[in-house]
């Protein structure tokens, strides 16, 4: 058979020209990851608060002889909160990235995070102190956010680290909605898809 050149996105197998893997985008990794905390909350007055979800560190090693890039894609699902009054929680979400040998830093939504969702409501008081009636509940949309990797070289690693956070920024009062405290969150779940984009093969093998 007579040796000819073809891009390293293209292969010879049996005497024939295929398509190889990674010249296509792909699914690297699709996962949706379930809240832990949905359902009742009381005071989360400390940062970073009550964990919802955590997806751990995801790990992707690149098989591919030519440099790529990687999509990370984050889906929230749709987000419910109620809170009452005089009171307010926020649900707060962060990821981290890394390439290479290092791991992600926790993502630590204290300071810094990439999305929020949050109820408030204060109606005031009787003469007695006692808050008045009074709830509030807040429907959010799903969404997305999209966020493209640097260039990732044959053999390297790229790691995501995802987090989703439930807190309640002080004061707090027990005896909200007039001594009927009522308050949940549901999250639902978040799914997390790496999809790595093929480069141009800007040379040719023999």
């Amino acid at each position: 058979m007579a040796s000819v050149c073809v891009s390293q996105n293209l292969g010879i197998g049996g005497g024939l020209l295929a398509v190889t893997p990674w010249s296509l985008p792909r699914h690297v990794h699709d996962v949706t990851y379930n809240s832990v905390g949905d359902g009742t909350f009381s005071q989360q007055t400390t940062l970073p608060g009550k964990l919802m979800i955590d997806s751990g560190i995801i790990s992707w090693t690149s098989d591919s002889p030519l440099p790529c890039r990687v999509l990370l894609r984050i889906q929230r699902a749709t987000r419910d909160l109620l809170v009452s009054n005089p009171n307010a929680a926020q649900i707060r979400d962060r990821y981290t990235v890394a390439i290479g040998g290092a791991n992600p830093r926790v993502p630590d939504v204290s300071s810094t995070y990439q999305g929020a969702t949050g109820a408030s409501l204060d109606l005031s008081a009787n003469y007695l102190g006692d808050p008045y009636i009074g709830r509030y509940w807040v429907y959010e949309d799903a969404a997305i956010i999209e966020d493209w990797s640097p260039l990732i070289q044959p053999g390297e690693v790229i790691k995501v680290w995802y987090r989703c956070n439930l807190w309640t920024p002080p004061p707090w009062s027990n005896n909200a909605n007039h001594g009927d405290p009522q308050h949940s969150a549901t999250v639902r779940h978040t799914r997390i898809q790496l999809i790595a984009f093929p480069e141009q093969d800007t040379a040719v093998v023999s």
